[in-house]
């Protein structure tokens, strides 16, 4: 599956920049066919030109600073839940023997199926790894809300984690299903190849231009617009969001 997963990347990162260099290229012959028609004005297509690109430095500004932001809170959200897991851990000392012993191995269970949610490869498996994370909790829970009707003056330091450690599940979920609108992909994939295309027609009225600097800004453009949507889907993504807080988690919860 990661081989898989990185083969759709590269082919990805391959279309964007294949299709940058085709709408360079495009652009360029139009614009040696405008040229022998008749003259372009020079200053005018470079106002445009700027304008286009100003237009998409902005766009690709804007949405690599979204994307990066979601995926900075993705990275977080697993660290506060394994920090979450961790604490509800120490806190099962204040159970008696027999509910501390049965907490912590739903524990252990519990931070196995979230790992298993991070590595899931398709939609079944991730739906799977969120009911049976679900049904832990509610055994979970219904434990330490017992416990804690037996020793209320406990309560307050008792149950806080456990409902953060239920709360965080859905954040992460929630977090999982938020990524850039489809509108928002097709206006960069849309401005990134009329601003590539209006930079050949540019050189193309010209009559040369420099395959080297254009190529690279072809690249360029390729590699960010690359970039942001591998930012968006941080588990099936070459950049992905770091699950090592959980796996160190998942380590040290040792039976006792």
């Amino acid at each position: 599956m990661e081989n898989s997963s990185g083969i759709i990347q590269t082919l990805t990162a391959l279309i964007l920049f294949g299709g940058l260099t085709a709408a360079l290229e495009a652009g360029f012959r139009f614009g040696q066919r405008v040229r022998r028609q008749h003259a372009e004005p020079a200053d005018q297509l470079a106002t445009v030109q700027a304008a286009i690109l100003g237009l998409l430095a902005l766009l690709l500004g804007f949405s690599f600073a979204l994307a990066a932001g979601r995926f900075s809170a993705r990275n977080q959200l697993i660290l506060d839940e394994a920090n979450a897991i961790g604490t509800a851990w120490l806190r099962c000392d204040l159970l008696s023997t027999n509910d501390r012993r049965e907490v912590r191995d739903l524990l252990r269970h519990y931070t196995a199926e979230r790992v298993v949610l991070y590595d899931a490869k398709n939609d079944a498996t991730q739906m799977t790894a969120i009911a049976e994370s679900e049904a832990l909790q509610a055994r979970i829970w219904n434990i330490v809300a017992n416990a804690a009707k037996t020793k209320l003056d406990l309560a307050n330091v008792l149950l806080p984690p456990f409902n953060e450690l239920i709360d965080l599940h859905g954040s992460r979920v929630a977090a999982a299903h938020r990524h850039m609108p489809g509108m928002l992909v097709l206006l960069l994939l849309a401005c990134s190849v009329v601003a590539v295309g209006a930079v050949g027609y540019g050189f193309g009225v010209a009559g040369k231009r420099n395959v080297v600097l254009t190529s690279a800004l072809a690249f360029l453009i390729a590699a960010v617009l690359w970039a942001i949507i591998d930012f968006d889907h941080p588990r099936r993504g070459l950049i992905r969001a770091d699950q090592q807080p959980m796996l160190d988690l998942q380590k040290n919860l040792k039976p006792k």
